[in-house]
């Protein structure tokens, strides 16, 4: 039984050492005091659970202590001792805030039952409470760990999913980080996918408490990383840290394979983690378990689907040496342009996998045509003017992902312009998308500043062969500005032309192709 601190305040000392004699019987610890103000200095300075107090004690009474006591330590339960007077009725007593009332004269016997009896109920009052607390402290983290499951089960990109999950999980488990490690079986190793507050981490399996984690499968819950041999302090000393008590746990997939590892670090206000916490971590490693799984597998599709695209992408390319990897270029400008244009992620990405394929449609224009050294004939031009159409054709039967549903659309119409002469619809100005304008800025660039094998044939006019001059192309694209292309795209191109070129000096551009310009360019901006 756990003791109990018990202050006896009384002027008698025969009724404080018949008090302290059942005290005492109980094995409960006490003081005593002769007044009330002496008992409120010993009260301010000691933590008494229980005060048995005369009512007629001098300086302060009983009930003047009570008060007192009230203001400063209102968990203090008071048992009132008095003799028979109508002025302290039960009535009064007990209104005032004591927990009991007891006349004088009274036996051991009937104090030690009251006594008792103000013990078990006080021990049951903190039970109560303790259990209520644990309560709420339950309810809090039941509410964070379906916060988890709700995000878990959201469309949300995984990059972006995991960092927040795993800063809830260190919220859950009161505690100071939280990592996640990805296992590598390949490579033998483990890396953090998510670690917050340093850098990546590869560790070797077997290697620390993770990499043993990772490699055995079992559980660790662990006092004091530094008392463990196998635990590199290095690291806690390069990033002035201090790992104490550590959770770590696998991270297991549907068919209970290891796929990772869950770290919680430094359990705040406790010395460890206990084994609730135990228990809740491993709901939610599980949790991320499934979520993990499912991102690896979505990794897998996206590279999979990105790889299917690219080579459907080089296919059209491949029907000429000198237009390789035209479609990887124009997406690269038109990336460049839109993410100067401030275009959310999922713009970016119908934009990236529309350009790549914006001309997926020339697989079916006959190689005479696609390939054929001088200017078209009117019925050659009607056919190549029709790939537009044909791209759209083929991308419809295209199964994208939802978010992806836009790309057929705005592939189709890079050679729309926006006074509506463009083909194959004749759209103008806001009936086609802002992304097919971006792609048409892109598309003219490359192409004037591609060499040919034949004269090149645009705006009316016979060009030759060569790789035009940049002050031409831009001459170009800023005369058709309001006509073929968008204002905007074109100013938006332009103030990224600069890095473009920079990028491509030495590898795409030959330097004495567009020194002259950047040197321009940055001569423009000083003045500015």
């Amino acid at each position: 039984m756990n003791s109990t601190n018990i202050l006896i305040v009384d002027e008698d000392p025969v009724i404080r050492q018949m008090i302290t004699q059942v005290i005492v019987s109980h094995h409960h610890m006490f003081k005593t005091a002769e007044n009330g103000m002496e008992a409120l200095d010993l009260i301010k300075k000691i933590d008494f659970d229980i005060v048995i107090a005369d009512i007629n004690i001098p300086i302060l009474n009983g009930l003047e202590l009570m008060a007192e006591v009230q203001k400063i330590k209102p968990e203090t339960v008071f048992m009132i001792l008095t003799g028979y007077s109508r002025d302290y009725s039960y009535e009064r007593v007990i209104r005032a805030g004591a927990k009991d009332f007891i006349k004088k004269p009274f036996t051991i016997e009937e104090l030690k039952n009251k006594l008792v009896r103000i013990i078990a109920e006080r021990r049951m009052e903190e039970e109560n409470k303790r259990l209520l607390t644990q309560q709420a402290e339950l309810n809090v983290k039941l509410k964070a760990m379906l916060s988890v499951s709700s995000d878990l089960a959201s469309e949300l990109e995984f990059d972006s999913l995991f960092p927040l999950i795993i800063s809830k999980i260190t919220e859950i488990m009161a505690a100071e980080r939280t990592s996640l490690y990805i296992l590598d079986q390949d490579k033998q190793e483990i890396w953090t996918k998510v670690a917050e507050c340093i850098d990546i981490i590869r560790l070797p399996l077997g290697e620390g408490i993770s990499g043993r984690v990772a490699q055995t499968g079992e559980l660790l819950n662990i006092a004091d990383a530094w008392e463990l041999p196998y635990f590199n302090k290095e690291f806690d000393r390069k990033n002035n840290f201090r790992t104490r008590s550590v959770l770590c746990l696998p991270i297991k997939n549907h068919g209970g394979e290891k796929v990772g590892v869950l770290q919680v670090i430094n359990k705040k206000n406790k010395k460890r983690f206990d084994s609730r916490d135990e228990i809740f971590c491993k709901g939610l490693a599980s949790q991320v378990g499934i979520a993990l799984e499912n991102a690896l597998l979505h990794d897998e599709l996206k590279l999979s689907f990105k790889s299917s695209i690219l080579t459907l992408s080089a296919t059209v390319d491949a029907k000429h040496p000198l237009t390789a990897g035209h479609s990887l270029r124009v997406t690269e400008y038109a990336l460049v342009i839109a993410q100067k244009m401030g275009l959310e992620q999922n713009e970016l990405d119908n934009l990236n996998y529309a350009a790549l394929l914006h001309d997926i449609g020339k697989i079916g224009i006959s190689d005479d045509v696609l390939l054929k050294n001088g200017p078209f004939t009117p019925a050659e031009r009607a056919q190549m003017n029709t790939h537009p159409q044909k791209t759209k054709e083929i991308l419809d039967k295209f199964h994208f992902p939802r978010t992806l549903r836009h790309v057929p659309q705005i592939a189709a119409c890079h050679h729309e312009k926006v006074n509506g002469k463009g083909y194959p619809m004749g759209l103008s100005g806001d009936q086609f998308p802002l992304s097919s304008k971006i792609i048409a800025v892109a598309d003219v660039f490359d192409a004037l500043t591609s060499p040919r094998d034949y004269p090149k044939y645009a705006f009316g006019k016979t060009l030759d062969c060569d790789i035009m001059p940049l002050p031409k192309v831009i001459s170009i694209l800023k005369k058709d500005a309001g006509s073929h292309f968008d204002t905007i795209v074109v100013a938006a191109f332009l103030s990224c032309l600069l890095e473009i070129l920079f990028h491509h000096r030495g590898g795409r551009f030959q330097p004495e192709y567009v020194d002259d310009m950047i040197n321009a360019m940055n001569s423009s901006l000083l003045n500015k």
